[in-house]
């Protein structure tokens, strides 16, 4: 009895004992907490790659469908650890921006320690939205004087609704509208004013001059010699590399191979049923040179290349002035398409038609120092192609989460 009572009288070891029973609380204390932090870190990782999936899909050059493979092939590829993954992405065409892409992800994380406690996984979910808007312009008239440096006339009309125009001009006739037609864009710029109606939205006057938007992009060097000079071409494909000088005619269907195609000093005529078409393919105008459209029927379809210095560029114009404005003329009857950027700015951009005349530019953008189009039919300039040119003010991307 004696040997009990001072057994419980003496206290060694009281804290080994306390510790002991401690220890599995503590324990799973900090495995939770570790768990927790693990899973933190996860679910914020687990966000950036929905973010970057849905920034690869939206800014993807290729098809809606093509571009949700792509967001979910990113998505997979970078996905750790997790088990179970399951991810979705969807593309659309919002009404007020060219392309959104929604991505969502879900997996589950292995646990370690509260696994003890019968927790084997903890879900793991996110969501992101990106967006590519339009560009705030996409016809720009670069000349900063004349009167009439965009002049539209007739009772056709321009058709830019998903982007603006802007009128570098400082001219109180800056931007002419004369006749029944319409002037659609989402904003109209003018650094001086302007004349006429028809616009879809009233145009801003006294705006600042805006800078070329491809002047960083560098101008191609012609090659010497000429390579078809004074010639009547017809039926023919043309390599790429060529130099066209003097007078070219080209009075049957010519075929332009992918490519930079030059014209040093060269008159281009398009024959009343003639069609000129190539694909991946920039056509570069010195300062001499000016392509003429005759009247009748033909067409003319047109295609930039997709990659390269000169991506998104179906038409370069030099920016070397001359004394004489030379010209790029869309004229008559033809069925124009036009899958890139004009760009030509130091040339005039004149486009002239009957309602069987429709010149598009289904991607990409017109910068041209005069603008000046008159006809029965509309021209229309879309900036939600699938491309763009380089150097081009992009349009803008965000995440909407």
């Amino acid at each position: 009895m004696r040997r009990l009572e001072e057994l419980l009288r003496n206290k060694c070891g009281n804290f080994a004992v306390a510790a002991a029973l401690m220890a599995v609380p503590l324990g799973l204390a900090l495995g939770l907490s570790i768990d927790l932090t693990n899973t933190f870190f996860s679910r914020s990782r687990l966000q950036e790659i929905a973010d970057a999936a849905a920034l690869v899909g939206v800014e993807s050059e290729a098809g809606n469908e093509e571009a949700v493979q792509a967001a979910k092939d990113w998505a997979i590829a970078n996905s750790g650890s997790w088990t179970d993954i399951v991810v979705d992405a969807d593309i659309t065409k919002p009404d007020n921006g060219q392309r959104e892409a929604v991505v969502k992800i879900s997996a589950r994380m292995p646990t370690f320690f509260v696994s003890l406690a019968g927790i084997q996984t903890i879900d793991l979910h996110a969501k992101a939205t990106a967006r590519k808007t339009a560009p705030d312009y996409c016809l720009y008239a670069l000349d900063p004087n004349s009167s009439g440096a965009l002049t539209v006339t007739g009772s056709g009309g321009v058709s830019a609704p998903d982007c603006g125009i802007q009128v570098n001009s400082s001219s109180e006739r800056a931007l002419k509208h004369v006749g029944n037609g319409r002037i659609t864009a989402s904003k109209i710029s003018v650094v001086g004013a302007y004349q006429g109606g028809g616009f879809s939205v009233t145009p801003k006057t006294n705006q600042p001059q805006l800078v070329d938007p491809l002047a960083d992009t560098p101008e191609p060097v012609l090659p010497s010699g000429c390579a078809y000079n004074n010639e009547v071409l017809a039926d023919i494909q043309i390599p790429a590399g060529r130099t066209f000088c003097g007078s070219i005619s080209f009075d049957g269907d010519v075929t332009l191979s992918p490519g930079i195609h030059y014209l040093h000093n060269a008159v281009v005529s398009i024959g009343s049923n003639a069609g000129l078409s190539g694909d991946g393919v920039t056509i570069f105008l010195d300062r001499g040179s000016s392509i003429i459209q005759s009247p009748g029927n033909g067409s003319v379809r047109l295609s930039a290349p997709t990659d390269g210095i000169y991506s998104g560029i179906a038409i370069f114009g030099s920016r070397r002035a001359s004394d004489a404005v030379a010209t790029l003329s869309f004229i008559g009857n033809k069925n124009y398409l036009v899958n890139g950027a004009i760009y030509l700015p130091h040339h005039r951009l004149r486009m002239k038609g009957t309602h069987d005349l429709k010149a598009i530019v289904k991607s990409g953008w017109v910068v041209a120092w005069q603008i000046l189009y008159s006809g029965d039919s509309t021209v229309s300039i879309g900036a939600d192609g699938a491309f763009s040119a380089k150097g081009l003010q992009n349009p803008e991307v965000v995440l909407l989460r």
